[in-house]
């Protein structure tokens, strides 16, 4: 009996060296687990600030254990780029083909994405709000450096290439004109509260593509009346 006992407990602790550093065991590590640590974490982060929200209540939101928050992310901050990284991805991934790649751009598909997407993911305008623009916004230069630059910075060089293709006045200030479409595309969306209260709007999918097709229109066709005969030029 004795060296059963013994026999098991190094068994034991052979498959605990086996086991990859900071990876608990269990068929926990799925991508089903991945995407219900982002779910979670997007819900308890558009209640909460950062700093309220901890790796246990995450993980308890999620219903498994803390340690795989650790595994899949390193740790909290990592798993909030993640969830932002899952969100903008897709649309910071169009800008950047936009600004890079020898198609036209489309300024109406990239401003309506944009817009969709914060229609759809109301936690990504309390964020910014919140960690981004307060004073002590905990995550600001990481969302000014991999998410902002990636997506506005990159506006300047896609209006060059539409001036290049005589779409955008050669007069213009490229760099105010990223900033003007940034404010139409994102203020809409980050003052919800008052624009729904004084306008009686409505912030949905069919808002987005309404307010998408106006901030284009009004970009390149102004607010003046059109001359007779069609739009103008």
């Amino acid at each position: 009996m004795a060296m059963r006992g013994i026999g098991k407990k190094r068994a034991n602790q052979t498959a605990r060296a086996r086991r990859r550093p900071g990876r608990p065991g269990g068929a926990g590590h799925t991508e089903a687990v991945r995407e219900a640590l982002l779910r979670a974490a997007r819900e308890l982060f558009a209640q909460r600030d950062f700093r309220a929200v901890s790796v246990r209540g995450i993980a308890a939101r999620a219903k498994v254990n803390p340690a795989l928050v650790h595994y899949h992310f390193g740790d909290k901050r990592g798993l909030y780029r993640a969830m932002l990284q899952q969100t903008l991805g897709p649309v910071l991934q169009r800008a950047q083909a936009f600004s890079e790649s020898g198609s036209e751009p489309d300024l109406r598909e990239l401003v309506g994405n944009i817009m969709r997407v914060l229609a759809q993911e109301p936690w990504v305008p309390r964020l910014i709000v919140r960690e981004v623009l307060a004073e002590e916004g905990a995550f600001r230069d990481i969302f000014a450096r991999e998410f902002a630059a990636k997506g506005g910075g990159r506006l300047p060089a896609i209006l060059a290439r539409e001036r290049e293709r005589g779409v955008v006045r050669q007069d213009l200030d490229l760099t105010l004109t990223a900033l003007s479409i940034m404010s139409m595309t994102l203020f809409p969306f980050v003052a919800q509260p008052v624009v729904e209260q004084v306008f009686g709007l409505r912030i949905d999918d069919a808002f987005a593509r309404r307010l998408a097709e106006h901030t284009v229109r009004l970009l390149f066709e102004g607010a003046g009346p059109r001359p007779r005969g069609g739009k103008r030029k």
